[in-house]
């Protein structure tokens, strides 16, 4: 299974291709889209949109796996983090794409074993999980981590189906 996770935002958008090689994970490709914030909003949204479009059908992914909205205290930034993960969402769900969502915290968990885990830490555990090293910026390892806490996750909800 092949797996595009997401690291969303407007300004900068993290994408980290992930699959399995049996008990294995082979980085297949990562990216931070970078955007400007004095561009508006409604055309870095349709950039973003096409983005997650192109890289979707570039490297003929199965699933996509984003991270949920976490709790800011500023609301306006929560807002505009939404529309972002909107737009790549739309993005996937009209190539017919199951979109998944994970917390921050579920995220860290499934890479670190540490919900509170820092950026440098994903970073490393990333690097070490998929053994590609120093993978920067953290936009990008933070999208791997996306896409593994997937497949960590994938077996556990079809034996519950």
């Amino acid at each position: 299974m092949r797996v595009l996770g997401i690291d969303p935002g407007t300004v900068r958008m993290g994408v980290g291709i992930v699959e399995t090689q049996g008990s294995s994970y082979k980085l297949i490709h990562y990216d931070v889209l970078k955007l400007s914030s004095s561009e508006a909003m409604s055309l870095r949204l349709g950039k973003i949109f096409s983005f997650v479009q192109k890289t979707i059908k570039d490297y003929n992914v199965d699933a996509v796996s984003i991270e949920d909205v976490f709790f800011s205290v500023n609301a306006k930034s929560a807002l505009k983090l939404g529309q972002g993960r909107g737009a790549a969402i739309t993005a996937a769900v009209n190539l017919g794409l199951e979109v998944h969502e994970y917390t921050p915290k579920e995220i860290k968990k499934a890479v670190s074993c540490y919900g509170g885990a820092g950026k440098e830490q994903v970073a490393q555990m990333v690097g070490f999980l998929t053994g590609v090293k120093n993978i920067r910026p953290y936009d990008a390892a933070d999208a791997i981590a996306i896409s593994i806490c997937h497949l960590n996750t994938v077996p556990f909800r079809r034996a519950s189906a």
